[in-house]
């Protein structure tokens, strides 16, 4: 994917949740239905960022729209009293490593910029080396650690590391 420059971020809304849980399966053994991102988001203080690329906008020669944006992935975040959390964030296989997950950061880190939340946590599998990195160069801190946090199918248990950044 060569197309970080035709990148856009939108709020995500329930009318997104089957485009955000067919991303979400791509991420996780675990993954959240259609019904479970609805639920997040209808939390208080909660709020979801999707990042897509627009499509050309071209119409199919019978009068209707042709919906060929390209949805790239998406992050899931809940407030509470000017602390945040980020539930979730994944992006898609054909868009990892190509700046989105740096783009979805930026988003929330503005957003809850403009909400003066000062404190964002996040729990990250151990074994889930490229998301440690993102969030590492995003600014991110471990400052604790979750043993057997993760079950995976067919495979051990993998710690979550507990990650700040202030």
């Amino acid at each position: 994917m060569d197309e970080t420059a035709r990148i856009e971020v939108i709020s995500l809304t329930p009318a997104f949740a089957p485009v955000a849980a067919a991303l979400h399966q791509t991420g996780f053994d675990d993954f959240w239905d259609e019904n479970a991102i609805c639920d997040l988001l209808n939390v208080p203080g909660a709020f979801g960022l999707l990042a897509f690329v627009p499509g050309s906008g071209d119409w199919n020669g019978h009068g209707e729209a042709v919906a060929d944006d390209i949805p790239l992935g998406f992050v899931l975040v809940q407030t509470v009293v000017g602390e945040a959390e980020i539930n979730t964030i994944v992006v898609g296989p054909a868009a990892r490593r190509c700046g989105v997950g740096n783009i979805l950061m930026e988003n929330v880190f503005s957003h809850l910029q403009k909400q003066g939340v000062e404190r964002l946590l996040l729990e990250v599998a151990c074994d889930n080396e490229a998301a440690i990195a993102l969030y590492r160069k995003s600014g991110f801190a471990e400052i604790g650690r979750r043993r057997g946090y993760y079950r995976r199918n067919g495979g051990p248990a993998m710690d979550a590391l507990v990650m700040e950044r202030a």
